[in-house]
């Protein structure tokens, strides 16, 4: 019996992108695989999606760069309010170049984003 090998499906979103937003989603990715080792990483509605009890955070690619999201973003406490939200969004953060990510930030909220799922 064979068997069979699937490539995840993130890796197949992140192979259709441009070199300069492939660099940008591969950091998001490390950031959110290294702050909470128990998320599934998933692709829904067409983009990379992170689940805990829930949808908690997803990245997609956008004219200018990537957009890093949080499904329940307008319940984060976001103090430096990078957050933004327009049009129906779901709030994110714009990352047009890698000076953009600033990790211990996003770590932040992608922890706090699971608090809220799990209470």
């Amino acid at each position: 019996m064979r068997s069979k090998i699937t490539t995840n499906q993130v890796d197949e979103y992140l192979e259709k992108l441009p070199s300069d937003k492939l660099q940008l989603a591969k950091e998001v990715r490390r950031i959110v695989q290294d702050s909470v080792s128990h998320l599934e990483e998933t692709v829904r509605w067409d983009i990379p999606c992170y689940f805990f009890y829930g949808p908690v955070c997803y990245f997609s690619s956008s004219r200018s760069g990537i957009h890093f999201g949080f499904f329940r973003g307008k319940e984060l406490s976001d103090p430096a309010h990078k957050l933004v939200s327009r049009n129906g969004q779901y709030p994110h953060i714009k990352i047009r170049t890698l000076s953009d990510v600033d990790e211990a930030y996003f770590v932040d909220l992608i922890r706090e984003a699971v608090l809220l799922n799990q209470n």
